[in-house]
């Protein structure tokens, strides 16, 4: 595990952090504690932020589209989200 390399994140981080994980709780279960943590690890953590931001974002909005996907279909949209597949925002035609 990397070292803590942010003591404070800034204002206003951890309402951010917060906020995705209510969007992804049922597909990312990390705790907020575990979550904070590993943002004080990265080297960059608001890119990071950024990111599972935006992953949030596209995800409820195709959750919106296609209301009946299994859990299992929401975990693999997430992580091909995650991973800026191309192929992902096809899966509900997200833009």
């Amino acid at each position: 595990m990397s070292p803590i390399r942010h003591d404070k994140l800034p204002d206003g981080f951890i309402k951010r952090v917060i906020k995705y994980k209510e969007i992804l709780w049922e597909v990312e279960r990390t705790s907020l504690e575990e979550a904070i943590s590993n943002f004080q690890r990265d080297l960059f953590p608001n890119d990071e932020l950024i990111i599972w931001e935006k992953t949030a974002k596209n995800y409820m909005k195709c959750c919106k589209k296609k209301p009946k996907q299994t859990l299992t279909e929401k975990k693999k949209l997430v992580l091909s989200l995650l991973l800026n597949k191309p192929n992902a925002n096809l899966r509900c035609k997200v833009k």
